[in-house]
């Protein structure tokens, strides 16, 4: 995909994802109560934590590394799209939700120093999350798929001929290094 339809992909995606995850979060904030348990959907409720850590609430208080760290994988995403050669629309979807959930992500801590977890799941012990955090995984997953069976790199490269030359080309080598060896021995014996 070209570098101007890749970024006519990207950047909608990103726009509506922040949107979506700006607009859950003023929702949450306005009609949920911190800690208490909300509206239940059965698999899911709505429970408002402000987590001040990364995932699972590890490094709590340590959101400027956060931001730090979505800066620099925003844009080396965007760096990555404007020089990289082929793109399928998968991929750019997939990294566009990654990065629309850093900013998202970013956009909290800048604004209150924590995020906004909202999204609780009822049947298994699992850590409260947000819009955000669901862009940033579905993304990752997609990007997962994306590489490794539908990109144009991937189909390019055949994993098993790969190995087998790698093979072929050991056994050549060592093939000739046993002909040397046996060629130096017969030298020595003719003498």
């Amino acid at each position: 995909m070209s570098r101007k339809r890749t970024f006519a992909l990207f950047i909608p995606i990103v726009i509506a994802m922040v949107a979506l995850d700006c607009l859950a979060k003023v929702w949450a904030v306005d009609h949920l109560r911190q800690g208490a348990a909300g509206p239940d959907f059965g698999l899911v409720d709505l429970t408002l934590v402000h987590n001040a850590g990364a995932a699972f609430g590890m490094g709590q208080g340590s959101g400027t590394i956060f931001i730090a760290i979505a800066i620099v994988i925003c844009a080396a995403v965007i760096i990555w799209l404007a020089v990289g050669k082929r793109h399928n629309a998968l991929e750019i979807t997939a990294l566009a939700l990654v990065v629309a959930g850093g900013i998202g992500n970013c956009i909290d801590r800048l604004t209150t120093g924590y995020v906004v977890d909202f999204i609780r799941f009822t049947f298994i012990d699992f850590p409260v999350f947000k819009v955000a955090d669901i862009g940033i995984t579905v993304g990752v997953v997609l990007a997962l798929i994306g590489y490794m069976f539908l990109s144009p790199a991937a189909r390019e490269v055949d994993a098993t001929a790969e190995l087998n030359a790698r093979d072929e080309a050991r056994a050549k080598r060592k093939a000739k290094q046993r002909g040397e060896r046996a060629r130096k021995i017969r030298e020595r014996n003719e003498r």
